[in-house]
């Protein structure tokens, strides 16, 4: 373990997180709109059986743009980052398997309410010949 004693956004294992860890207070989850009438979400749940709102969604981030069939995300930084305490998990990534196009989203300035940081454009992906993000 380095010198900060693992004092990162992740875990040397994933039985180091399942022993060490707490138990999560809210989760992020891509809901896709399968008619593609109106774009796709991030929804957030409360996940924390102590609260007054728990099992229920707290808030809808709804992407701009239709189609964009969003899909697993991801963290800006991984579980192997778990001993550098200069990384955090501010932002989540979200791909769009149906436009190319790839959301950044802060989760860190407002985790029960996050906003779009960023976006990716599909002609950006292009430029670098990568299509489909997954």
């Amino acid at each position: 373990m380095a010198a900060c004693g693992g004092c990162g956004p992740g875990y040397a294992t994933p039985r180091d997180a399942f022993l060490t860890s707490s138990q999560e207070k809210i989760v992020y989850l891509p809901c896709i709109i399968p008619d593609k009438d109106r774009p796709d979400y991030l929804a957030t749940v409360d996940v924390d059986p102590d609260s007054p709102t728990y099992s229920t969604v707290i808030s809808r981030l709804h992407f701009p743009y239709i189609g964009d069939e969003i899909h697993h995300t991801g963290w800006n930084a991984c579980s192997s980052c778990y001993d550098d305490s200069s990384r955090s998990r501010s932002r989540l990534i979200v791909p769009g398997l149906g436009s190319d196009r790839i959301y950044i989203v802060d989760v860190k300035t407002d985790p029960l309410n996050p906003k779009l940081d960023k976006v990716i454009e599909p002609w950006e992906m292009h430029a670098f010949g990568v299509s489909t993000p997954h």
